[in-house]
């Protein structure tokens, strides 16, 4: 068998190659916590729902993004209220989730300035072969740093 060699110091060769490898991944895995921590500033989970069956109707509670009932080719839609206090403008990002997701419409990444309040449609378009039945998912909305 191979004699493994060793360093100046003593040191195998194996042993500084691990630890430099963890070294690395440590510092990896900070930089990646710090930057998570630092761009995004808040994140927001929304449940969404919808209803496809032989009726329209809406449903105006504001505890979600509930675009109610609709038939198989109508779309319905709801306006939510972006605002945030922190000192400087930050990137809203919008991201869907679920079996919903294949009809929602969502924004385009928009600027939204301290202190002031902005108006968003989200849009679920229901396709004239959708099933009928409850379609359910998450609108998560980052607020990012600039």
């Amino acid at each position: 068998m191979g004699k493994a060699r060793r360093t100046k110091s003593g040191v195998k060769t194996s042993q500084l190659v691990i630890l430099l490898l963890c070294l690395a991944l440590i510092t990896a895995g900070i930089m990646l916590l710090f930057f998570s921590l630092y761009a995004i500033y808040k994140v927001y989970d929304i449940p969404m729902k919808i209803e496809v069956g032989n009726v329209s109707g809406f449903n105006t509670d504001t505890d979600a993004v509930n675009f109610g009932k609709a038939r198989p080719g109508n779309s319905n839609s709801r306006i939510i209220v972006m605002s945030h206090e922190y000192k400087k403008p930050l990137l809203v990002h919008f991201k869907k989730s679920g079996n919903i997701s294949r009809f929602v419409d969502l924004p385009d990444d928009f600027y939204l300035e301290p202190q002031l309040n902005k108006e968003i449609s989200i849009n679920a378009v229901v396709p004239e072969t959708a099933s009928r039945g409850t379609y359910t998912g998450t609108l998560t909305v980052y607020f990012r740093r600039i």
